[in-house]
């Protein structure tokens, strides 16, 4: 590790930035500089939270030499945009979750990284969790055979009080509803684990809430390697319930209840079955009040950005791998506006 330290700056001051400014602080070679958000007060309180300067003006904190790389954590609809304002000024940009809610706007974003010489990331949390790695690892070296099939089911809650914050759930800055914002955390590890999708057929609805995009919705893929899958993510489930995830291979089945093991049968594996998985929960940071291996995840992958720029490679999570999983998810957005099976380029 280079004993450079890296000065980073924090776009948006919701309720993410406390684990990634959690996150920041653990990692030996980073340190939080600056935040900026419109809202002044949230700025300062932030900032002071932080141990970080505010700003109320992006071109303000951008003109900071000590500022080498800006985390993104806005409404998703502003973050290409606001990327593309960084990468300009020679910041390496990391960007929560979706990278943006556009093909076009992400392939300005990437394009902004390579004119300026300047990395493109994005944090999709999932991916550092210790089970969902070794889950990973075991498909990479063939250890549940031939991959046959895969689903993801994400029946969640969220009030109408969610809903009037201006952004949730509209077309213009959140991009969609419980697909793109929630579920994109369970999309993006069955894209990971399985590969390139093919076709996809799907429906979405607003079921439950007056929103302009969906609380509800539903598809079916294909892979490229002729694996099949199921997605199906809601914001309108009674009181909610853990995600789960299923993985079967001839030579195994997985399933993941609320991020834990709940069945691993595979071949020369001990068998494990955890009725109480997804009920446990987790430790949760007192500063960021999200759970451990979320802020662990966080280090994992802002650490490896700063790994890629020491390095001169792309990150593991890259613009282009970020894309994967908005392109799959607006790919079902179209299957349900047009009826028709969506072939992916």
């Amino acid at each position: 590790m280079s004993e450079r330290t890296y000065g980073f700056g924090i776009v948006g001051c919701g309720v993410i930035a406390p684990t990634h400014a959690e996150a920041i602080r653990r990692l030996e070679n980073a340190e939080l500089v600056a935040v900026c958000d419109l809202n002044e007060a949230a700025a300062n309180a932030r900032a002071a939270d932080f141990g970080a300067e505010p700003y109320t003006d992006l071109d303000e904190m951008l003109a900071r030499d000590d500022i080498h790389v800006c985390n993104i954590l806005t409404p998703s609809g502003l973050h290409a945009r606001l990327g593309i304002q960084c990468a300009d000024a020679g910041k390496h940009v990391i960007c929560t979750k979706p990278i943006d809610i556009t093909l076009e706007s992400i392939d300005a974003l990437i394009e902004a990284g390579e004119r300026n010489g300047v990395k493109i990331a994005a944090t999709h949390q999932n991916r550092g969790y210790p089970v969902y790695e070794k889950i990973k690892s075991y498909i990479d070296d063939g250890r549940l055979g031939e991959m046959l099939y895969g689903s993801v089911f994400v029946p969640w809650y969220r009030t109408d009080e969610y809903y009037s914050d201006g952004w949730h759930g509209t077309k213009a800055l959140d991009g969609g509803g419980a697909l793109i914002n929630q579920s994109i955390h369970y999309i993006d590890l069955l894209i990971w684990f399985l590969g390139r999708v093919e076709r996809i057929f799907g429906f979405t609805d607003a079921l439950a809430h007056d929103i302009e995009t969906e609380d509800m919705g539903s598809a079916v893929l294909k892979f490229e390697g002729g694996q099949h899958g199921i997605i199906q993510g809601s914001t309108c489930t009674y009181q909610g319930m853990p995600a789960r995830i299923e993985l079967h291979g001839t030579k195994g089945n997985i399933l993941c209840v609320g991020d834990d093991v709940a069945l691993w049968d595979v071949e020369g594996d001990e068998r494990v079955e955890d009725p109480m998985a997804g009920r446990k929960g987790g430790a949760a940071d007192p500063k960021s009040g999200m759970p451990e291996r979320a802020v662990d995840s966080h280090v994992k992958q802002i650490g490896d950005v700063l790994a890629a720029i020491e390095e001169d490679r792309d990150p593991v999570i890259d613009g282009h791998e970020a894309r994967r999983a908005v392109e799959v998810i607006l790919s079902i957005y179209r299957a349900s506006e047009t009826g028709q099976v969506v072939e992916l380029g």
